[in-house]
């Protein structure tokens, strides 16, 4: 599965900082394929075994595409998930989020920059 982050600035609610913004994901777009349709060129055809192949989630983005990634599928034992972003930026809105849920991810950091994450 491939995703991306849509952002937005907005400001931060701390009294100390009244004029500083932070990016806050508004959007998540993500596409998935298997080996039954991972080389068909049409992302709009629903694929037999992992059905519809491209998902937007608009109100939590974070908590659906959390959501979204542990649903079961039978026909696989992991989900690999790679954002466009993620060494960068998009990761630490992930961690975030599953540190709130008091998951426990397991972390391949490269100085302070997240490599990998599994949850």
């Amino acid at each position: 599965m491939y995703y991306l982050f849509s952002m937005i600035l907005k400001p931060l609610k701390i009294q100390r900082f009244p004029n500083r913004q932070h990016y806050v994901p508004n959007l998540v777009c993500l596409q998935q394929f298997c080996t039954q349709c991972e080389m068909s060129p049409n992302i709009d055809e629903d694929c037999a075994r992992c059905g519809k192949r491209e998902h937007s989630f608009w109100d939590d983005p974070i908590g659906d595409l959390l959501s979204y990634l542990c649903e079961p599928r039978p026909w696989i034992t992991n989900v690999v998930a790679i954002a466009h972003n993620a060494k960068a930026f998009d990761s630490q809105f992930i961690l975030n989020r599953a540190i709130q849920m008091k998951w426990k991810p397991e972390l391949i950091l490269d100085g302070l920059k997240i490599v990998g994450m599994k949850i």
